[in-house]
C-alpha cells in the first residue's frame, strides 16, 4: 500500500480517511507459462460500488518473487532498434527483372 500511495495522492488520502478498505485477503497458486507456479497473496480493495483495485503479491525472497523478477525482465521491450529496412529493395528487384 505504501507504494501505491507515494505514486497516488488521490489514493493515500482515500486509505487514510478509510474510505478504501482491505476487502478480501487470499493465497492462491497459480502457474504461468513462462516462469511456472508461483504463490501469490491477492487483496482485493473498494470504496464501493464500482471498480476495484487488485494487487498481488508474493513473499520476499521466495521463489514465486524470483519467478516474478524473471517475467518483468521477459516482458520489458527490448531498447535494440530493429534493422533498418534496405532503401535499395525495389530497385534491386526491378534491375533482376528481364
Amino acid at each position: 500500500m505504501g507504494e501505491l500511495g507515494s505514486r497516488s495522492a488521490e489514493f493515500a488520502s482515500m486509505w487514510a480517511d478509510h474510505r478504501i478498505k482491505a476487502c478480501t485477503v487470499a493465497a492462491y497458486e497459480m502457474r504461468h507459462p513462462l516462469v511456472g507456479t508461483l504463490t501469490v497473496v491477492q487483496q482485493t480493495l473498494s470504496h464501493g460500488p464500482g471498480p476495484v483495485v487488485v494487487v498481488a503479491t508474493t513473499e520476499a525472497d521466495s521463489p514465486s518473487r524470483a519467478a516474478l523478477t524473471l517475467l518483468a525482465q521477459a516482458t520489458v521491450p527490448s531498447t535494440i532498434p530493429a534493422a533498418a529496412p534496405s532503401t535499395n529493395t525495389a530497385a534491386t528487384q526491378a534491375s533482376t527483372r528481364p
